[in-house]
């Protein structure tokens, strides 16, 4: 008897276990300034040529105009303008539950900001090119679909998102904003292999948005120290607010270069890629996107062009309803292929594909 009663009680002792854990946890955070956030987006996309066969396919996307995420941020208050602040956060895939094979894969650096000088930030981190032209993409940078941070053809151009074992400066001086990063390669012998260097000089002004970025990523190109393959990418781009609506525009001009051994995995391409786009607000809580990308394949005489466009419902300022759509389509006069499709994440299988899907987003 005395043991079942022992029982009955473990449900409620683990509940007020769980709930002084929290209530501490919840202190600590505030003492701390922590605090946990995220972003669940989740949708149903058709696409169009998605095998060999060429059949079309439904499935349920996490991660249709954001990528889906959860984090961990704080900052401490170190007196004389200066503060200490972390950054923890990694990928989720939202419908079946699994997280990234890299726990914090997106973020986990620590960093000392002056509010005179900037910030300097050590660790895993987004490249400054990144986070400077993702304001100038008229989608967003999405996964439905965008061809800014890496095109969805082959051979496929991007430039570098992120890196580990990074060292990023990022600093505003009044209407300029000029950011700063370097990836340590960690190869002994090497000071070039797995390395990644960047710089970007933005500027504001009223409606004006505008920027430049320099990206050279190297990886290696055989098992030794020696040989490496440089990725090399400027970008110019910028935005212009048009009393309520907005106009985007940019160019990416991507080279890989082989050093040392030339394999296929790593020869030598050229492209270029621009983009033109719009926003404007619809009706109340409803604003509409849309544009073109056109990659120039220098040296081939195909030149794949995307349109692109979406719409988003706001249900409040953390939840989303929104539809996205694309067209991609490669043509050449001499009759070869230049294999191309919507999603930049999946390696095309003809030269054309469609895609369209709808979703929900929320943010915590």
């Amino acid at each position: 008897m005395t043991h079942t009663r022992r029982l009955s009680r473990l449900p409620v002792l683990s509940a007020t276990a769980l709930a002084a854990f929290f209530a501490a946890f919840g202190a600590q955070a505030q003492s701390t300034n922590l605090t946990m956030y995220g972003l669940i987006d989740l949708g149903m996309e058709y696409r169009t040529q998605n095998n060999a066969a060429g059949d079309s396919q439904w499935r349920l996307n996490s991660g249709g105009i954001n990528t889906s995420r959860f984090g961990f941020k704080g900052k401490e208050d170190l007196g004389n303008g200066l503060s200490a602040q972390f950054n923890l956060e990694g990928e989720l895939s939202a419908d079946t539950g699994a997280a990234d094979s890299t726990l914090f894969g997106r973020q986990a650096w620590v960093s000392l900001d002056s509010n005179a000088l900037g910030s300097v930030a050590l660790g895993r981190m987004s490249t400054v090119a990144y986070d400077f032209i993702s304001a100038h993409d008229f989608m967003g940078y999405a996964p439905q679909y965008s061809w800014v941070t890496s095109t969805a053809t082959v051979p496929k151009a991007s430039f570098t998102s992120r890196i580990s074992n990074g060292v990023r400066y990022l600093g505003t001086f009044g209407k300029i904003k000029l950011g700063l990063n370097a990836g340590l390669g960690e190869v002994a012998g090497s000071l070039n292999a797995n390395t990644s260097r960047g710089v970007s000089v933005g500027y504001e002004d009223g409606p004006v948005s505008v920027q430049l970025s320099l990206d050279d990523g190297r990886t290696a190109a055989t098992e030794t120290a020696t040989n490496s393959t440089s990725n090399r990418s400027w970008i110019a781009s910028g935005t212009y607010a048009l009393g309520t609506g907005k106009v985007y525009a940019g160019v990416r001009d991507t080279k890989r270069e082989p050093v040392g051994t030339v394999s296929s995995s790593n020869a030598a391409f050229h492209t270029t890629v621009y983009w033109l786009g719009a926003s404007a607000p619809v009706v109340d809580k409803v604003t509409a996107f849309g544009g073109v990308y056109v990659e120039n394949k220098h040296g081939t005489p195909s030149n794949p062009v995307m349109l692109a466009g979406k719409v988003h419902y706001d249900l409040s300022k953390r939840t989303r309803l929104y539809a996205t759509a694309a067209i991609a389509r490669a043509k050449t006069e001499d009759g070869s292929r230049t294999l191309t499709g919507v999603f930049r994440d999946q390696t095309p299988l003809t030269n054309h594909q469609t895609g369209i899907g709808f979703g929900l987003q929320h943010r915590f």
